[in-house]
């Protein structure tokens, strides 16, 4: 096989699978640092109970931490509360999910290096990365949202997703988090009864149960949750375009970054059920039983699933139903779905619009995402078409971005490949540099482009020195070597 070909494979992978995970976490030179791990200099307090992470230069690092609990189907609520000091210092369990195509390629494993840590049901954890535990710090607080669609993936999956240099070096506090995927997310029974009535949606609603956990804690963290900017990356990116068409999240967030995760049609109870049903009956339960699902093995359950996936997308394609935007077919029947109450409508009605109509976003997208050589034609389109929306219905300021820088790696066969722009948002670039190459032009920009999003985490406005003012849309901030602003 070509290294072209592998470029297009690896791109179609990260979007089912999602992106990669760390040569190492740090530079050199900062893994020499001592960690303080003593309780005493990093409990916090939480409204479930007292954590203690440990501290890496400068920066306070809690993970796995609870935020909410949930039997199989059914809506989050609060974690059970503790009193003793919980230890936070490595991450929790990761919602279940398949094996990722890539892990038997041997460039996909080098380039991407996935951590895929412990899968558990219980995955309702969040991550947090800041400088200080001053309630009155007020820092800004940026909460990141994993790709892999809504089926796959994970908060550590990834060696871009680390906050500390965001932390450390731009005055915010991160939050990462793990949320139910697949089967376990949005499997639709609502044709089973009330109790089921938003299994379809129980993914997105760990999300905003994680958004809740944010406004009631990260004060206690030195963040500002009056000042909360959610982003993501491909399914990430998605998931933040779901959040805001939620109307219990509004108000939880105040700014929105979608990198290549624009999407329009998210799933109809009339094909949601029809994979919830098909699914059923894979499993040879009947309405009577139902709430044997409940204790229906993962691997059985995810099987039957991904066959009634397949089944009813051929029903849908025999309608004429099926979505003909290459990522809404691969999203069908694993996606959030509009049921009228947790998500009223689609996310580009006027009315989801009006949700967010105060909320200032950037949309963006790199250059090639699945397609080497060339400007890609999956998720531009729908980039700018949300871009346009949001504009023409009057919403705050949205901010378009394409970045161009094109990876060394593999003698270049990668281009600029979706995801590429992670590790440079978080100010990583040294830290995967397997998939960057870690170059020092490579890494300059990555200051400048991390610079960028918090600073507009910060004031709504993204700017940075050494590059252009970047005006609202239609203008489109061109991210290379040799940034420029095209209007």
């Amino acid at each position: 096989m070509t290294l072209k070909p592998i470029a297009s494979l690896i791109g179609i992978t990260l979007l089912l699978a999602s992106c990669g995970q760390p040569v190492s976490r740090r530079s050199s030179e900062q893994c020499l640092s001592a960690l303080e791990t003593s309780a005493k200099n990093t409990t916090v307090q939480t409204q479930n109970g007292p954590v203690a992470g440990y501290i890496d230069n400068g920066v306070y690092i809690y993970k796995g931490i609870p935020y909410a609990k949930a039997g199989r189907f059914m809506a989050p609520t609060d974690p059970d509360p503790w009193k003793e000091v919980r230890a936070s210092r490595s991450y929790g369990p990761v919602a279940p999910h398949g094996e990722r195509m890539g892990w038997r390629d041997d460039n996909q494993a080098f380039t991407m290096h996935w951590d895929d840590g412990y899968p558990g049901e219980d995955c309702q954890r969040v991550n947090v990365w800041t400088s200080s535990l001053r309630s009155g710090s007020k820092l800004p607080v940026m909460v990141w949202l994993h790709g892999g669609g809504f089926s796959e993936g994970s908060s550590q999956e990834q060696a871009g997703y680390d906050g500390t240099n965001l932390a450390r070096d731009h005055g915010v506090v991160v939050v990462s988090l793990n949320h139910r995927l697949n089967a376990l997310g949005y499997l639709d029974l609502s044709a089973y009864g009330a109790k089921y009535a938003h299994s379809g949606n129980v993914g997105m609603m760990d999300i905003v149960k994680a958004l809740e956990w944010v406004r009631d804690n990260i004060a206690n963290f030195g963040g500002d949750p009056s000042n909360v900017t959610i982003f993501g990356q491909s399914g990430g990116g998605g998931k933040v375009t779901t959040v805001m068409a939620m109307p219990s999240a509004k108000g939880l967030f105040h700014k929105a970054i979608v990198q290549s995760g624009s999407i329009f049609n998210l799933m109809s109870p009339k094909y949601s059920r029809r994979v919830g049903a098909a699914t059923v009956s894979k499993l040879g339960i009947g309405p009577s039983k139902i709430d044997q699902m409940a204790t229906v093995p993962y691997e059985k359950l995810l099987a039957a699933y991904r066959e009634a996936v397949q089944e009813v997308a051929a029903e849908a394609r025999e309608d004429g139903a099926l979505p003909t935007n290459f990522l809404d077919m691969i999203l069908f029947g694993q996606a959030p779905v509009v049921d009228g109450e947790v998500i009223p409508f689609q996310p580009s009605t006027p009315e989801t619009l009006a949700l967010s109509k105060d909320v200032p976003t950037i949309i963006g997208t790199v250059y090639n995402e699945f397609t080497p050589g060339q400007e890609d034609a999956i998720f531009r389109p729908l980039a700018l078409q949300q871009a346009q929306d949001r504009t023409a219905a009057g919403c705050a300021p949205v901010y378009m971005y394409r970045f161009d820088w094109a990876s060394p790696v593999l003698d270049g066969a990668l281009g600029s490949t979706h995801c590429l722009e992670i590790p440079f948002v978080f100010d990583n670039v040294l830290v995967h540099r397997t998939f960057t190459g870690g170059g020092e032009d490579a890494v300059q920009l990555g200051h400048r482009v991390s610079r960028l999003w918090t600073s507009f985490a910060k004031t709504g406005k993204p700017a940075a020195e050494g590059m252009p003012e970047w005006e609202p849309w239609p203008a489109n901030l061109r991210i290379n070597l040799e940034t420029k602003l095209d209007k």
